[in-house]
C-alpha cells in the first residue's frame, strides 16, 4: 500500500506548479515534430485523408520519441510517444491494405470514374459490384454476335466498356450501343427474377468490343443483400432504356441516312502524392545518451496521452470515427496545455499545443455540424425517403434542392396542370406529392401519374436543347393534388453547380420516363395494381420494352401513343 501511495503522490503531488516560464526553448527536434503535427492535424477523412493524417502524425511521434530520448531524458515521454507512433504505424498499414484491397484494373477504374463515382458510389460498394462479375472484362470481336434473335437466352446483364454494337431486328437496323451503355437493359427489365426469356433482337459488334457481364442469378443475390445497389441499378437501367428509346425515336423520324458517333474520353486522375526524399537531410544524433532519467511526469500528462492513444486506436471503419478522433485529440491538446503551463513551464510547448487545439477543435465543430439533424418538411419527407435517401442524397443537400427556388402548389379536381398545344414546357419541372393526375392526348387517355413521380419528366428531357416548345398532352388533376414545383431555369443552374445531384436527377428522370412507358403500355391498370408498379415497375409490365422498341422500328409512319410520348414537336415531344 505504501508503494502505491507513493506512486500516486509522485504523479499528483510531487510536481510544484510553475511560477515563471523556462528561459531555454525546447530542442529543434521537438519543433520539427510539432510542424509534422500541425500539417497532419489539417488532414481530412476518407482513405487518402486517413493515410495523410496517420503518416504525418506517425512522423511527429517518432521525432518526439527521439526528442524525449536525447534532449528531455524522460522515460515516460519517450514511452508514450513511441506507443503513439506504433498506433499510427499500424493504422497506416491497415488503411493502406484497405486502399489496396479496393484497387482495380485500368478498365474497371475508368468505368468507376465515368459512371459510378459521379453518383457518389464508394470504392467499397463498387468493389462488391465488381466482384459480382468476377472482376472480368469480356472481349467481343468484330462482327461477332453478343445475342441472336430468337436463340440467345436472357441470362445476364452487360455494360459496354469500349467499342460499338449494332442492334437489329429481322435484319433491320434499330440503333447503336455505345460505351457506358447497357447491352441488354430492355431484356433485363422486361423479365421477373424467376422468369426466363430469349432475345428478340440481334446484337452484333461493329468494332472489337469489351464489356462487363453480370450473371442474372448472381446479380439478384447481390440486390437481395444490398438494397442500395439494387436501387442504383434500377435507376441506371431505367435511364438507359429511356436513352435507347429516344435514340430509336430520333432514327424513326430523321431517317436512316446517318448516325453520329461520339466518344467520351476517360481519364483517371492519380490519387495521392509522392514525397520528395532527395532533398531530405539527416539530423545528427547526439553521441551521448541520457545518463540520468528524469522522474515520472504529472498525471495530467498521462491522461492527455491516454486521450491521444484511444482516439488514434479507434477503428477507421466506425461510422463516427473522425468525430471521436477529433474530440479526443482536442481533449488531449487541452490537457497538454494545462501540463505545459502548470508543470512543465514551457512556453513553446504551450503555444504549439494551443495551435493543435484550435485546428482539431475546428475540425470537430465542422464534423458535428455536418452530422446535425436536418429537419425536412412533413410534406416532403415521403418524397425524400422514397426517391432521394436510397441514393444517399444527404438531408442537407435535399434541403438545398427544395429550399429556395421551388414551392409547393395545389390543384383541385378537374384543374389542368398543362393544356395540349398551349402550355409552355420551359417554365417548370414538378413532382407529384399527393393525389392523382390523368394524362391524355387528343382526348384519348394515356396513363395516370401517382405520388413521388415526375409530372413532366418527358418534357424536361425532350426540350433540354430546345426552347419555346408546348405540351403535346393534357395533364389534369384527377383528385385534389399537391406537387413540388421547381423553376426550370434556376433548377438547371443549381444542378450545374452540384455534379452529384445533377447525375442523380439525370438518372431519376430517365427511370421515371421508363416507368411512364410501362404505364402507357397498360393504361387499364387499377389504382392498386398501379401502386404495385410504382414500387417495382420493372417486374410488373404486361408488354416488354423489347416489343415497344420493335414496334417503333416496324412502323415509322404511324402515330402511335409511344411515339407521341417520345417525339415532342417536330422531332421530340413527350407526355
Amino acid at each position: 500500500m505504501g508503494e502505491n501511495a507513493s506512486f500516486w503522490e509522485s504523479l499528483i503531488y510531487a510536481h510544484p506548479t510553475c511560477t515563471s516560464w523556462k528561459q531555454e526553448a525546447e530542442g529543434s527536434i521537438y519543433h520539427l515534430a510539432s510542424i509534422f503535427f500541425v500539417v497532419g492535424f489539417m488532414g481530412g477523412s476518407g482513405f487518402f485523408g486517413l493515410l495523410y493524417v496517420f503518416s504525418l502524425l506517425g512522423l511527429g511521434f517518432l521525432c518526439s520519441s527521439v526528442w524525449a530520448w536525447l534532449d528531455v531524458c524522460a522515460a515516460d515521454i519517450f514511452s508514450w510517444n513511441f506507443i503513439l507512433f506504433a498506433i499510427c504505424f499500424v493504422q497506416f498499414i491497415y488503411v493502406t491494405y484497405q486502399v489496396r484491397s479496393v484497387s482495380f484494373d485500368r478498365e474497371f477504374q475508368e468505368l468507376y470514374s465515368a459512371l459510378f463515382q459521379p453518383l457518389g458510389i464508394s470504392l467499397t460498394v463498387y468493389r462488391k459490384i465488381v466482384l459480382c462479375c468476377d472482376a472480368e472484362v469480356v472481349t467481343l470481336e468484330k462482327e461477332h454476335c453478343y445475342a441472336m434473335q430468337g436463340k440467345t437466352p436472357i441470362d445476364k446483364l452487360s455494360l459496354l466498356v469500349s467499342g460499338r454494337i449494332r442492334v437489329t431486328v429481322d435484319g433491320e437496323f434499330l440503333h447503336y450501343i455505345f460505351p457506358l451503355q447497357f447491352l441488354d437493359s430492355p431484356e433485363w427489365d422486361s423479365l421477373r427474377p424467376t422468369e426466363e426469356g430469349i432475345f428478340q433482337v440481334t446484337l452484333t459488334a461493329e468494332t472489337d468490343c469489351r464489356y462487363v457481364a453480370w450473371r442474372r442469378k448472381k446479380l439478384y443475390l447481390l440486390f437481395a443483400k444490398h438494397r442500395f445497389i439494387s436501387r442504383l441499378f434500377s435507376i441506371l437501367i431505367g435511364s438507359d432504356i429511356a436513352d435507347k428509346l429516344y435514340a430509336l425515336n430520333d432514327r424513326v423520324h430523321m431517317g436512316k441516312g446517318f448516325s453520329i458517333v461520339t466518344t467520351i474520353p476517360l481519364t483517371v486522375t492519380p490519387l495521392g502524392s509522392v514525397l520528395d526524399l532527395k532533398n531530405a537531410t539527416l539530423v545528427p544524433f547526439n553521441e551521448t545518451a541520457c545518463e540520468n532519467w528524469k522522474e515520472i511526469h504529472h498525471l495530467v500528462f498521462h491522461v492527455a496521452n491516454i486521450c491521444f492513444a484511444v482516439g488514434l486506436a479507434i477503428p477507421t471503419t466506425l461510422n463516427l470515427h473522425m468525430i471521436f478522433l477529433r474530440g479526443l485529440l482536442t481533449i488531449g491538446c487541452a490537457l497538454f496545455i494545462i501540463w505545459a503551463t502548470l508543470y512543465r513551464c514551457a512556453l513553446d510547448i504551450m503555444i504549439w499545443n494551443s495551435v493543435f487545439l484550435v485546428v482539431n477543435l475546428l475540425h470537430f465543430i465542422y464534423l458535428v455540424y455536418k452530422r446535425r439533424p436536418i429537419k425536412i418538411e412533413k410534406e416532403l419527407s415521403s418524397l425524400y425517403k422514397r426517391m432521394f435517401e436510397p441514393l444517399h442524397v444527404s438531408p442537407e443537400l435535399f434541403g438545398r434542392l427544395t429550399g429556395h427556388f421551388c414551392n409547393i402548389q395545389t390543384l383541385k379536381t378537374g384543374q389542368a396542370y398543362a393544356a395540349e398545344d398551349k402550355t409552355s414546357v420551359d417554365d417548370r419541372l414538378s413532382i407529384l406529392l399527393k393525389g392523382k393526375m390523368k394524362v391524355s392526348y387528343r382526348g384519348h387517355f394515356l396513363h395516370n401519374i401517382y405520388p413521388c413521380a415526375f409530372i413532366d419528366s418527358p418534357e424536361f428531357r425532350s426540350t433540354q436543347m430546345n426552347r419555346g416548345e408546348k405540351f403535346q398532352v393534357t395533364i389534369i388533376a384527377d383528385d385534389n393534388c399537391k406537387f413540388l414545383c421547381w423553376s426550370r431555369e434556376r433548377l438547371t443552374y443549381f444542378l450545374e453547380s452540384e455534379p452529384f445531384l445533377y447525375e442523380i436527377f439525370k438518372y431519376l428522370i430517365g427511370k421515371d420516363i421508363t416507368n411512364k412507358l410501362y404505364s402507357l403500355n397498360d393504361p387499364t391498370l387499377n389504382d392498386k395494381a398501379s401502386k404495385k408498379i410504382d414500387r417495382q415497375p420493372s417486374l410488373c409490365s404486361q408488354l416488354s420494352v423489347m416489343q415497344m422498341r420493335n414496334s417503333m422500328a416496324s412502323t415509322s409512319d404511324s402515330e402511335d401513343g409511344l411515339q407521341i410520348f417520345l417525339r415532342g414537336t417536330s422531332s421530340a415531344s413527350s407526355l
